[in-house]
């Protein structure tokens, strides 16, 4: 079946009238910013920006910026309507992708160790300035529609398979395309996966820009390796933290790993079973007498999701379980049940204040869904004030070694189960381990660790640690006791973040009432 093309329009408009996005979240820097410069005096707009309506730029920032500096008037740009701020967001970070042909692991830090201001101003070398506001300028105006397969028959040794995901998360998340910049001949300069896109769901006609044989190579480079890098932690940071929340399409009705596979592994030891952890019968009264005397009877299943794995064991298997979920969404795609949410809370809370302790605390991937160390740090504090000394945490996390980071970072192709989710995936570049995915349908950063980390992360809020990887479902996983001593005033800061989190309007809002719930639990003033 094949989709319908969307062909953009791009219009000449006072430079004036544009507005750079308060939430932009890519950094510039001196050196890059006059390799733009430079860029637009040798090659002119070779591709448009895109704004909104109201003048408020998605893509293109650093150009305009060089344009003002340069004494431009009119700018090209292509004007997308109906955006949301999250979608708006979204396309940001989008744009960034589709728009350079970079390989996966490629970051902004990266591409500037490979691309020094010399090679810019060697490829430059001969070309002449074209004269600002010109006709000349503006070549992204002569834009035209040609035929996809030829040029892809023409191109089909440069396709990259990620590439083709990176053109199809704009092509569904901002509802338009980016032309691709070809020579004369029909050689691609920028653009090759959305090219693939095309080819591959039966696009008929592509829109191009031509550049001249003289100005390919600086086009190449310009297009494809100059990239700004991500301020993430700063101007995204409330955006990744609630768009890291379970989909609802992700259910679990079953124990995970965390929450069994050590169990598992005593009892192989002894000979007694080699089942794998996936395989733990939840309605096998041997099984949960045997998880039962292993795990206790009372536990905290902490970043609950949707509550799959909270009533399987709380109804089926007969435990006591306490549920927290800041980020509850009951079931929707859509968005957050922040009243349920805050219900949840509340139970959650009316627990911690009456003193339960807590035989077993289960953190199941919970923090690979945390985009920021520090916001970690805090969730380790607040399972440390949680446990007792008799309690036990059993945290799981999946690890560098798992196929969807390494399709992810383009160390491996091909992942059948996690291919079409994770190859528009890229490296953040602010923490090793983090990568910006689900492009498609909601940028989120996920973060991956070693052994090694998850286990100096533990140490923060416990002295007895135990790491390993749990190699059939390449996790990290983590068997904490002994709480350290409580630092009334990092705790304290720690739970004012927790149960302050941000929501797209809103937040959580339970900070008050959990200081007021841990302080009556520990018996010290928080």
């Amino acid at each position: 079946m094949s989709r319908n093309p969307k062909f953009v329009q791009i219009k000449l408009v006072d430079i004036d009238s544009l507005e750079k996005a308060a939430y932009n979240p890519r950094r510039s820097d001196p050196h890059r910013f006059e390799m733009v410069k430079t860029s637009l005096k040798k090659l002119g707009w070779l591709l448009p920006m895109y704004a909104t309506p109201a003048g408020e730029v998605l893509s293109g920032h650093q150009r305009l910026d060089a344009a003002r500096e340069l004494g431009a008037s009119k700018v090209p740009v292509v004007f997308l309507d109906g955006l949301d701020l999250q979608r708006r967001k979204g396309v940001n970070i989008v744009f960034n992708r589709a728009t350079n042909d970079m390989d996966k692991q490629d970051t902004g830090e990266s591409l500037s160790e490979r691309l020094p201001l010399s090679v810019v101003l060697g490829a430059s070398e001969g070309l002449p300035d074209i004269e600002v506001n010109s006709d000349e300028w503006y070549p992204c105006m002569g834009i035209k529609k040609e035929d996809t397969r030829e040029l892809a028959t023409k191109n089909i040794q440069q396709f990259k398979y990620h590439t083709i995901r990176q053109a199809e998360s704009l092509y569904h998340w901002g509802k338009t395309s980016i032309p691709l910049v070809v020579t004369h001949k029909g050689d691609v300069v920028n653009g090759i996966g959305r090219l693939q896109h095309a080819t591959e769901v039966g696009i008929p006609e592509v829109q191009t820009i031509t550049v001249s044989k003289s100005k390919a190579n600086l086009a190449q480079i310009m297009l494809n390796h100059l990239s700004m890098d991500f301020d993430l932690e700063d101007k995204y940071a409330d955006v990744l933290r609630y768009n890291s929340f379970r989909r609802a399409s992700n259910r679990q009705n079953f124990l995970m790993p965390t929450m069994c596979c050590d169990l598992i592994s005593a009892l192989s030891r002894t000979g007694k079973t080699q089942r794998a952890a996936s395989m733990f019968d939840v309605e096998n009264p041997v099984h949960v007498d045997a998880w039962k005397k292993w795990y206790g009877t009372t536990v905290l299943d902490f970043g609950a999701g949707l509550l799959d794995k909270s009533h399987t064991m709380q109804d089926v298997m007969g435990i006591d379980c306490v549920a927290f979920e800041p980020y509850y969404t009951g079931g929707k795609d859509s968005g957050f049940d922040i009243e349920g949410a805050r219900y949840i809370t509340d139970m959650f809370l009316a627990r911690v204040a009456d003193g339960t302790e807590f035989d077993s605390i289960f953190l199941a991937s919970v923090l690979n869904s945390v985009p920021f160390h520090s916001d970690r740090l805090h969730i380790v504090r607040i399972i440390s004030a949680l446990s007792s000394p008799s309690t036990t945490v059993y945290a799981g996390a999946i690890s560098r070694t798992a196929d969807r980071y390494l399709a992810a970072t383009g160390q491996k192709d091909n992942i059948s189960n996690h291919e079409t989710q994770f190859d528009s995936s890229f490296s953040a570049g602010y923490e090793e381990g983090v990568v910006v995915s689900d492009l498609i349908k909601r940028p989120k950063v996920q973060k991956y660790f070693s052994t090694n980390e998850w286990e100096k992360l533990w140490r923060v809020g416990f002295r007895d640690v135990r790491a390993y990887l749990y190699s059939p479902n390449s996790l990290v996983q983590c068997i904490a006791g002994d709480p350290v001593e409580i630092n009334p005033v990092a705790l304290a800061e720690a739970i004012r973040f927790e149960f302050d989190l941000p929501y797209p309007e809103g937040s959580l809002d339970r900070a008050e009432q959990a200081l007021d719930a841990f302080a009556r639990r520990l018996g010290m003033a928080l």
